[in-house]
């Protein structure tokens, strides 16, 4: 089945993920030959340290995309970023320097592994306020809310949509965290799962693992859903 990837470092040379435009085009032959036919390239916004504003980010994305269009005519990339919350990032997306997911209401937010459930809420609150649509990226990775079915209920009911990564989903770091995710998709807190790709080796964008998982442990609507429709209704700006 043809699967989309809404959280993926594929720009060349813009933060921690693709160093070039050669292991660029390595990483789309790859995640083409995994079935994915729709990329979400979210390059980081980390006030500090990794500052790719949106219109920059856009250039790549053009040329990335020129690159693709006669070998992979039907796969389609769209621009968005991966935000480290801070308590001004809504104001930067805002302003327009840090980007949405595909120009949609959808924000992809990331937090420290030891980030704390109220600072989870508060951000939250402030993305929605704002009046954009929360996407946690790899919840699998916060301690607050590791093994916390409560804490991922409330965050569900509150407004957020949470991703957790292909790897994780896969049991590529470890059984526990394989036994959590497999939790939450039976209860189907999960919105999205993405490949959160950096490179052609180690961090690849691999999602066919994670698709044989789901498949023995979801019912098949809501397989799509997480794999292709969800990820359809960000490029509509629709709701979830």
């Amino acid at each position: 089945m043809k699967v989309a990837d809404i959280h993926c470092h594929i720009l060349p040379g813009v933060d921690d993920g693709s160093r070039d435009m050669e292991q660029t085009m390595r990483m789309i032959k790859t995640a083409y030959e995994e079935d994915i036919r729709l990329i979400i390239a979210t390059p980081h916004y980390h006030i500090g340290k990794v500052k790719v504003n949106s219109s920059v980010a856009m250039e790549y994305l053009e040329q990335v995309k020129t690159n693709i269009k006669n070998k992979y005519p039907d796969l389609k990339l769209y621009l968005g970023q991966e935000i480290y919350y801070y308590s001004e990032a809504m104001e930067d997306v805002d302003s327009g320097r840090a980007g949405t997911m595909a120009s949609s209401s959808y924000v992809l937010m990331e937090f420290s592994p030891d980030v704390s459930f109220i600072e989870i809420t508060d951000a939250v609150y402030d993305a929605i306020s704002h009046g954009y649509s929360p996407v946690l990226a790899h919840i699998e990775r916060y301690g607050c809310l590791f093994g916390k079915y409560d804490r991922i209920e409330k965050l569900v009911e509150s407004g957020a949509y949470l991703q957790v990564n292909a790897s994780s989903v896969a049991g590529k770091h470890g059984h526990a965290e394989k036994s959590f995710i497999k939790k939450l998709l039976k209860k189907q807190y999960i919105s999205f799962v993405a490949t959160d790709a950096h490179n052609d080796t180690g961090r690849a964008p691999i999602m066919s693992e994670a698709v044989r998982t789901m498949e023995k442990i979801c019912k098949p609507d809501y397989l799509l859903k997480v794999l292709w429709t969800n990820p359809l209704k960000i490029i509509d700006n629709e709701e979830i």
